[in-house]
C-alpha cells in the first residue's frame, strides 16, 4: 500500500459540541497509519449533528428546557497531518462550531452560538514496525494537546466548548494485511484544565485500505473519572461525561492527490450527553 494514494480516515475530523456539558467530543484524530517522511494531506470538512435526548445521568430523556426539541451541531474542520519522518507525524486540527437550540415556545427564537473552538497540535510516532508473512505490525505512541482559541462561554446551557486545555497521551497497535484489511486498537488517557473531568479514551477500527477505495468501522469511547458529579448543582464544564460512539468512514480519490471522505456516526450510550446523530463529508488534498 502506498501511503501517496491512500488518504486515510484520520484526515477526516468528526466535531461533536454539545448541549449542557459541551464536551469536545470527537472521532480521535490518531489512527496506525504513518504518511511517511515528507507526505501530508489537508482536509476541509463539514459535519452535521442533531439530537432530541439526552442521557441526565444514565436516564435517557428528551433534551432539556428551554429548548425541548432538536439541537443541531454544524462544524468546519480544517486538518492537516505531515510526515517529519518516516516515523514520525504532526497533526493540527482547527475546527468553527455552530450549535443551534431549537426553543419549545413558539414565540420565543431559537438560541445559536457560534465560533472558533479549539486548536489541537499532536505528535504521533511509530517506534516499532513489524513485517510478518502476512502483512505488518506496528505499535505507535501519540501525545498533544488542545486549547481554546476563543472567549466562548464555557458555562452556559448552548455552548460550543468547556474551555479546557487537554493534554492527552494513546498508545496504539495496528495489524495491516497485505490484502488491505487492518485492525486499530488504541488506550489512552486526557488530563483536563477548567475542572473538567480527566477522562480515558478507547477506539478500535476495523476496514480496508486499498488502492481504489478506503473503508472502515469505527469506535469510540470515553469514560471519565468516576468521582465528578452529574448534571446538576455544578458548573456544565465539571460534569463527568461517559460516552460511546459508533460509525463508518470512507474514502475515494478522485484524481492525483484529490478525493473525498464521507463518514456516519451514531452515540448509542452514556451519561451526562446527547444520543446524537452526526453525518460528514470532506474534501482531502494529498501531497
Amino acid at each position: 500500500m502506498s501511503n501517496r494514494t491512500i488518504i486515510l480516515l484520520s484526515s477526516i475530523t468528526f466535531i461533536s459540541s454539545l448541549l449542557l456539558i459541551a464536551p469536545a467530543n470527537s472521532q480521535s484524530l490518531t489512527d496506525g497509519f504513518m504518511k511517511g517522511k515528507g507526505h501530508g494531506s489537508l482536509v476541509l470538512s463539514y459535519s452535521w449533528e442533531q439530537y432530541d435526548e439526552f442521557y441526565f445521568g444514565t436516564e435517557q430523556m428528551d433534551a432539556p428546557p428551554p429548548f425541548g426539541g432538536e439541537i443541531t451541531t454544524q462544524s468546519v474542520s480544517l486538518y492537516g497531518i505531515y510526515g517529519l519522518t518516516d516515523n514520525l507525524d504532526i497533526i493540527v486540527n482547527l475546527p468553527f462550531i455552530t450549535a443551534q437550540g431549537a426553543n419549545e415556545d413558539l414565540d420565543a427564537p431559537d438560541q445559536n452560538v457560534n465560533g472558533l473552538q479549539d486548536v489541537a497540535v499532536f505528535l504521533k510516532w511509530r517506534p516499532l514496525y513489524i513485517e510478518t508473512e502476512g502483512g505488518s505490525l506496528s505499535f505507535l505512541g501519540a501525545a498533544g494537546v488542545a486549547t481554546p482559541l476563543s472567549d466562548y462561554a464555557d458555562n452556559a446551557v448552548l455552548s460550543i466548548g468547556n474551555q479546557s486545555t487537554r493534554v492527552d497521551a494513546r498508545l496504539m497497535t495496528q495489524y495491516f494485511m497485505n490484502s488491505g484489511f487492518f485492525i486499530d486498537l488504541q488506550a489512552g488517557y486526557s488530563i483536563r484544565s477548567n475542572d473538567v473531568p480527566n477522562a480515558t479514551l478507547l477506539a478500535g477500527k476495523l476496514g480496508y485500505a486499498g488502492k481504489n477505495f478506503y473503508l472502515d468501522l469505527w469506535s469510540e469511547t470515553q469514560i471519565s473519572d468516576s468521582d465528578a458529579p452529574d448534571i446538576g448543582g455544578v458548573p456544565f464544564n465539571e460534569t463527568r461525561v461517559n460516552y460511546t460512539q459508533i460509525g463508518i468512514s470512507g474514502y475515494v480519490p478522485i484524481t492525483s492527490g484529490l478525493g473525498v471522505s464521507v463518514g456516519v456516526g451514531q452515540f448509542v450510550g452514556g451519561r451526562n450527553v446527547g444520543l446524537a446523530t452526526r453525518v460528514s463529508g470532506g474534501v482531502v488534498y494529498s501531497f
